[in-house]
């Protein structure tokens, strides 16, 4: 939902970045065919250990470990170019991370799983230690000059790999280290001003490098900013959410602090979510306040009346009447089409929305929540007003404001999805996080409790 065409349908972008434990040294081996420069210093990948000293390819290997392991919160190695104990140290720490033999040599296979934990993030079965901040960290340079959007060199390649290192790997992924400050570094830069506090200008001036020195060079993370004053937690889940078939731990979901999920039902004419059925009967189990939502596609003229019988067969076959302790109302998910086009949805209509609306809320008995974003009814439905009686949930991923604005004709919003990557216990994949506007005595109204 929401900045995806909305956002719901690039789920699948996010997902294709994903943690993972322990691969085996196969599959490592498989997903890094050719030798990469992950940090930008050399592609070439010699067998090196311990006393391998002077050679651009120990920097790579020190720079990519760091890359490789920090997300399993291991403080970053000194890229100086000397395969020392620490070194070695790290490459054993890698290797058991990966599934490989531990021996500590950089072997093929060693360097094939290290390429892609490096240029992915994965984390390991166990959690580093913290230890001592190294100052020499990607090994490119020491010199700190101000920077902008258009410049190029060692200094930028410093910058996109400590950048890196610095943004959480799940909700930031990593940037490509080839020294050209475009606008995906700048858009990053940006981010990281934001978490900092710093004035969000894009430029790596002063400040911004020693924040960004700091957070990368220790245990320590930028993560997407919480949006304040709105305790209640909830998320969005999709087949997205299970990577490889894997199965969502409801009970980790709820112990984690998470009160409520908003679960794929249906899609179009034709589409039931593969987990629907587990997710809605495993997150209602686990204690969360549980709604299945539809994704209404405008892709043929007056098939509102449609969608909402497949919906209304689909969510009903799961045991989910709308009246239950825990069932929250349906939700109607309008936003721009899912084919990454961004497009208005072709034959969407207020009047066919509300077709949708009205059959489901006399098949539940509860007015439902309409899923969107004021841009959306702006941009697309003409402003209308004629969604005023209905409970929201809002689109918004922009860190700079405080709540989402609201589309015409209404004056508040139930729930606010705020990211699309929003890392979750029990959940093998970033799941859309959410905040509630209300009490948790509210959330329990709109949930039958």
């Amino acid at each position: 939902m929401g900045q995806r065409t909305l956002l719901r349908g690039l789920t699948l972008a996010v997902a294709a970045v994903l943690p993972m434990v322990g691969p085996t040294a196969v599959q490592a081996a498989q997903s890094a065919a050719t030798a990469v420069a992950v940090c930008g210093h050399t592609s070439a990948q010699p067998t090196l250990q311990r006393g391998s000293t002077g050679d651009p390819a120990v920097v790579e290997a020190q720079c990519e470990l760091s890359l490789a392991t920090k997300p399993s919160r291991y403080t970053p190695i000194g890229a100086d170019g000397s395969f020392g104990p620490a070194t070695e140290t790290r490459v054993k720490e890698f290797q058991r991370c990966a599934g490989l033999g531990v021996d500590g040599v950089l072997g093929p296979q060693t360097w094939a799983a290290l390429n892609t934990w490096a240029a992915e993030p994965h984390t390991c079965a166990t959690q580093g230690t913290s230890s001592t901040a190294q100052t020499t960290l990607c090994g490119h340079t020491d010199t700190r000059p101000t920077l902008k959007r258009g410049a190029k060199g060692i200094e930028v390649k410093e910058v996109q790999c400590r950048l890196n290192l610095a943004m959480e790997a799940f909700h930031y992924p990593p940037l490509t280290i080839d020294g050209d400050f475009g606008g995906g570094t700048e858009s990053r830069v940006i981010e990281l001003q934001h978490c900092a506090n710093l004035s969000a200008d894009g430029t790596v001036g002063p400040n911004t490098w020693a924040k960004l020195v700091d957070w990368s060079s220790r245990n320590t993370y930028c993560t997407p900013p919480r949006p304040a004053g709105y305790p209640i937690d909830g998320l969005d889940t999709a087949k997205y959410q299970h990577p490889g078939g894997a199965p969502i731990d409801w009970k980790a979901v709820r112990a984690s602090g998470v009160e409520f999920a908003t679960v794929k039902a249906t899609r179009g004419l034709n589409v039931t979510d593969d987990y629907l059925t587990a997710d809605l009967q495993g997150a209602r189990a686990a204690g969360l306040a549980v709604a299945p939502y539809h994704f209404y596609t405008g892709t043929a003229a007056d098939t509102g009346a449609a969608q909402a019988d497949r919906f209304i067969a689909a969510v009903r076959a799961t045991g989910y009447t709308g009246q239950r302790a825990g069932d929250l109302p349906p939700i109607f998910d309008l936003e721009r089409m899912d084919d990454g086009s961004g497009r208005c949805p072709t034959y969407g209509t207020v009047g066919d929305a509300k077709v949708w609306l009205d059959r489901v809320e006399a098949a539940f008995g509860r007015v439902p929540i309409i899923y969107t974003q004021k841009s959306f009814l702006d941009d697309c439905l003409g402003s209308t007003t004629a969604f005023a009686r209905y409970p929201l949930q809002l689109a918004d991923y922009r860190q700079s404001i405080t709540q989402p604005p609201v589309p015409n004709g209404s004056t508040t919003w139930a729930m606010w999805q705020y990211t699309d990557a929003a890392i979750v216990p029990g959940i093998q994949a970033p799941a859309t996080g959410d905040v509630f506007n209300g009490t948790q005595a509210d959330l329990d109204r709109l949930a039958n409790r």
